[in-house]
């Protein structure tokens, strides 16, 4: 693991924490006067409150959430606003299956427009990886933001979609998983499951600075 690839960059918005003030809880890039197309959430388990603190941010009676979990059968009774989430029981990963889906088809319905405006929160235990290696460019232009956990992610499969990632998106936003400890590489500690805020590059002007 190259810690270059994981690599923190001043955000060019101020920052806002969406959802619980523990895990489930994320810190993004509040952009003024965004609009984004829908929020894809991958994990949902017993907590939306990421979610339903986005249809909040959002102030949108049609601002659509699809959520996806495998390992439960419906959203939490307690949901709000269970009218604007439209829940699949699969997990997300890099095929489409009777159990898992790549989200291919539900990416190819905004990623045609001219100026797509996805967000994208993923907490999937891993998924993470061959999810990312499965998109296309025209998947991965079509995420304006996202906000992602990743496990352990220190192996050659995950130096590939680090790279992926960096090709489009700026990290603007870390902070670790304080249960899960951390390690050592090239001398640099780093937590072992950590969450990160992703920025496409569409929104800096010019190079980005070094946080």
């Amino acid at each position: 693991m190259n810690p270059n690839l994981v690599t923190l960059y001043k955000c060019p918005f101020p920052k806002k924490r969406i959802g619980r003030f523990v895990d489930g809880g994320y810190v993004i890039a509040d952009i003024p006067g965004i609009k984004y197309d829908a929020l894809i959430a991958g994990g949902v388990c017993d907590d939306v409150s990421f979610e339903e603190d986005f249809i909040r941010y959002q102030s949108s009676d049609s601002f659509l959430v699809y959520a996806y979990d495998g390992t439960v059968g419906d959203l939490p009774q307690n949901c709000h606003f269970k009218n604007q989430f439209r829940f699949t029981q699969k997990n997300i990963g890099g095929v489409d299956s009777d159990s898992c889906t790549n989200l291919h088809s539900v990416l190819d319905d905004y990623a045609h427009s001219a100026d797509p405006k996805l967000f994208v929160k993923m907490d999937i235990e891993g998924g993470e990886v061959p999810w990312i290696k499965s998109l296309e460019p025209i998947h991965m232009n079509a995420i304006a933001q996202f906000v992602m956990e990743f496990h352990r992610p220190f192996g050659q499969e995950e130096i590939e979609m680090f790279k992926k990632i960096n090709q489009t998106h700026i990290m603007v936003h870390l902070h670790p998983n304080n249960a899960c400890g951390d390690c050592v590489h090239q001398g640099v500690f780093m937590p072992n499951v950590f969450e990160c805020t992703y920025l496409h590059k569409r929104f800096f002007n010019g190079e980005a600075e070094l946080n």
